[in-house]
């Protein structure tokens, strides 16, 4: 015969059963982690730009300034849909030189922030001519390529690289200088060559300072580039934006300048998911 359960094991099975309000608040919470998680992805990303125009509407409501110095917002979006093919076209020499100039800046910045690293005495010479070839003005910059090597791929490189290899090179010194001294001596007690120290220790420490300089250096090699072009260029958006001067066109300078704002964004946006992919040093730090 089955026995028969005493009422106190049904209320303590029932209580055990039960979906408290605390447990259910948990579970909410839980689930409404990811759609929160997208909603502040979202806002991040489209904050910035609707910022913009909202502040450009009230500059165009409130200033009362001609079309030609602050023309509508419709005004220049509609430049970017009706004369898509000329701007297109004049973008690709722009990009051409931001990608070559970074690149080439990235490698400059590395090898000499791993020279001066290397040899100590070099930083008293190396880094005062650095200082100083990254502080000459672009226009004489600009003027001195243009003589030497005329209206040239090559000339507007050379000025991105200039402008651009400083900070990584600085970052990527400050990245050698911060690995940890013990794992230094234990390469030196297992008789590692110096190049596997540099590839498997040196290199990885200096990761978050090396992307940190990219969030300046990429961000800005799309405004460099146009800037280099304004002054030497017959061709990309810096040469958009001369044409554009020169006939009083507003909205299409401000159509460059939107796209090119939109373009250093996103390369921007890119670099900080690519750092936060690289950061290992910010992942194995402990938790407060």
């Amino acid at each position: 015969m089955n026995a028969v359960p005493s009422s106190q094991g049904i209320r303590t099975a029932v209580r055990s059963t039960e979906v408290t309000p605390m447990s259910q608040a948990t579970h909410n919470n839980e689930a409404r982690k990811p759609g929160m998680r997208a909603l502040a992805i979202a806002g991040r990303v489209l904050f910035p730009p609707l910022s913009i125009f909202g502040f450009w509407y009230l500059a165009v409501a409130f200033l009362g300034l001609p079309d030609f110095v602050i023309p509508r917002p419709g005004a220049v979006l509609g430049v970017l849909i009706n004369e898509n093919h000329f701007i297109l076209e004049n973008l690709w020499p722009t990009l051409q030189a931001a990608a070559m100039g970074y690149v080439l800046a990235n490698v400059v910045g590395i090898a000499l922030a791993v020279i001066v690293t290397s040899v100590p005495f070099l930083n008293q010479l190396l880094m005062p001519a650095a200082i100083t070839l990254r502080n000459v003005p672009y226009v004489a910059l600009a003027t001195v390529l243009a003589l030497a090597i005329g209206d040239t791929m090559l000339s507007k490189v050379l000025i991105l690289t200039i402008a651009g290899f400083f900070p990584v090179m600085v970052n990527t010194v400050r990245g050698i200088q911060s690995v940890d001294s013990v794992v230094l001596d234990r390469m030196r007690i297992l008789d590692v060559s110096p190049w596997r120290v540099f590839w498997q220790v040196r290199l990885p420490y200096s990761l978050p300072f090396i992307m940190a300089a990219q969030e300046i250096v990429g961000s800005a090699s799309i405004s460099i580039a146009i800037a280099a072009e304004w002054m030497l260029s017959s061709s990309g958006l810096g040469y958009v934006i001369n044409r554009a001067m020169s006939q009083y066109r507003g909205d299409e300078v401000y159509a460059v300048a939107l796209l090119a704002a939109l373009i250093s964004y996103i390369v921007y946006l890119l670099i900080q998911y690519a750092s936060r992919k690289l950061d290992w040093l910010g992942k194995t730090r402990p938790t407060k």
